[in-house]
C-alpha cells in the first residue's frame, strides 16, 4: 500500500529587503539522489508471526521512511562546507561513535565526572556511571536508532531519521520565511552543521533493549543525557565555538534570560564532561551568564525546528492507544500484553513502516475502521 499523498514541491520564493523585492531561488528541500519518496513506496505486508522474530535493526531496514530520510541527510551532510564537522556528520550518520568515551576509559575517570557533575549541581546522588556513559553493547547506527526515549517522539526504529529530517528541513524553512518577509538573511550552514550534529549521542544514549524498548534516559541540567553528552562531544571534538552553541540552544532558547538559564547550563554541564572552559573556549560570554554576544540567530531557528516534538509526541501516544484495540481485537494480544515486549513489537513495527504521524491522520480523517485496516494492511494477523 502506499503510504503517503502529498508530495513535496520545489518553491521558489521573493527575499524581500530595504522595501525593495528581489527575485530569489530557494535550493531545493528535496535530496539530490534518485531515491524514491516513501509517499511512493509499496510497503510489503509481512504476518505477525514473522514480524515478531524482527530486530529493530531488522525494521529499520524495511522501512521506507528510512531509505528515503537517510539519503535526504545523507545529502546535506556532504554538502556541508566545514570539512571538519563534515567528517564528524559523515560518520554519525554512518556508524556514530561518541568520542568523548575516549576521555573515560575506565570506571575511576567516570566516578570523578559524576561527582564533579554532583557538586555542580546537574545530576541526582543516585544517577550511576552506567547511565551517564552507558556501555555500548552492540553496534550504534543512526538509522535504526529511536527519536527520542520510550514514549516520546519518533520512538520507534528509523525514528531518529525522520525526527533529524524534519527538524532541518523546518529549519531551512523558516531561514527562507524571515528573507521573504524581512530580508534577514541567516547561515544556511551553520543551521544545517547543527540540526545533523545535535542527535548523534541518541543511538548510544538510547540503545535498544531486549524488551524492544530504549534504555531508559536520565537528565543532566535539566534536561536529557543524550543532549549534555552531545555538547560536551562537540566540545571535546574540537568544534567551532558558534556550532557548539548552536547545539546547545536546541532544546532552550536564550529568547529572555529565565530561558538563556538553561542553555547556558547545558554547555557548563557539558564543559565538566569535556574538561573544557566554557568562557575561554568561547562558549560563553565573558561573565559566563550568557551566550556569546551578539547572539547568533540561527541557534534558534535549531531550536524551533527542535520543536517537532510539540506535535509528534502527542501523537505517538495517541496513535498508541488506537493501535492497543486494534491488537486485542485482531493479533490475539490479552489485556496484559499491550504493556509487554509482544505489544512494543508490534508497535515499533508499523510506526518504523508508516511512522504514526500518517496513520494518526488515517484516524482523524478517516475514522478508526480505515486506521485499523492500515495497520492490517502492513501487519497480517497470524
Amino acid at each position: 500500500m502506499a503510504i503517503w499523498d502529498k508530495s513535496i514541491d520545489r518553491r521558489d520564493f521573493l527575499k524581500t529587503a530595504a522595501g525593495a523585492a528581489a527575485a530569489f531561488a530557494a535550493a531545493s528541500i528535496l535530496p539530490k539522489q534518485g531515491s524514491a519518496a516513501p509517499r511512493d513506496i509499496e510497503t510489503t505486508a509481512i504476518k505477525f508471526s514473522e514480524m515478531e522474530k524482527l530486530s529493530p535493526t531488522e525494521m529499520a531496514k524495511r522501512s521506507p521512511l528510512r531509505e528515503y530520510g537517510y539519503n535526504w541527510l545523507m545529502d546535506k551532510a556532504n554538502g556541508l562546507q566545514d570539512e571538519t564537522i563534515k567528517k564528524v556528520v559523515l560518520e554519525g550518520l554512518k556508524s556514530p561513535k561518541p568520542l568523548i568515551l575516549k576521555k573515560y576509559p575506565d570506571k575511576a575517570s567516570k566516578e570523578a565526572c559524576r561527582k564533579a557533575l554532583l557538586a555542580a549541581g546537574y545530576i541526582k546522588e543516585e544517577n550511576t556511571i552506567d547511565q551517564i556513559f552507558p556501555e555500548v553493547k552492540n553496534k550504534l547506527n543512526f538509522w535504526d536508532a529511536a527519536g527520542a526515549g520510550w514514549g516520546g517522539h519518533h520512538a520507534y526504529p528509523c525514528g531518529l531519521i525522520t525526527h533529524v529530517a524534519t527538524d532541518l528541513q523546518t529549519g531551512l524553512s523558516l531561514i527562507e520565511n524571515y528573507e521573504q518577509f524581512f530580508g534577514y538573511s541567516m547561515n544556511r550552514e551553520l543551521l544545517t552543521e547543527a540540526v545533523l550534529l545535535h542527535d548523534l549521542t541518541k543511538p548510544w544514549i538510547l540503545q535498544w533493549t531486549s524488551d524492544h524498548k530504549c534504555l531508559p534516559e536520565i537528565k543532566i541540567a535539566g534536561t536529557g543525557c543524550h543532549h549534555i553528552q552531545q555538547v560536551a562531544d562537540c566540545m571535546y571534538r574540537g568544534l567551532r565555538p558558534d556550532v557548539v552553541v548552536a547545539v546547545a540552544v536546541s532544546h532552550d532558547h536564550a529568547g529572555w534570560p529565565s530561558e538563556e538559564k538553561k542553555p547556558v547550563g547545558y554547555i557548563k554541564a557539558a564543559a565538566i564532561i569535556a574538561g573544557k572552559d566554557p568562557i575561554k573556549e568561547g562558549y560563553l560570554a565573558p561573565d559566563g551568564e550568557t551566550l556569546p554576544l551578539p547572539r547568533r540567530p540561527e541557534s534558534f531557528l535549531v531550536h524551533l525546528g527542535d520543536h517537532d516534538f510539540v506535535l509528534t509526541s502527542g501523537i505517538s501516544s495517541w496513535t498508541q492507544e488506537y493501535l492497543k484495540k486494534v491488537a486485542l481485537s485482531d493479533y490475539g494480544l490479552t489485556k496484559a500484553d499491550p504493556d509487554s515486549s509482544k505489544f512494543y513489537n508490534l508497535r515499533n513495527y508499523v510506526y518504523s513502516q508508516a511512522s504514526d504521524m500518517h496513520l494518526y491522520q488515517i484516524l482523524v480523517d478517516q475514522g478508526y475502521d480505515a486506521f485499523r485496516q492500515a495497520v492490517l494492511d502492513i501487519v497480517i494477523p497470524g
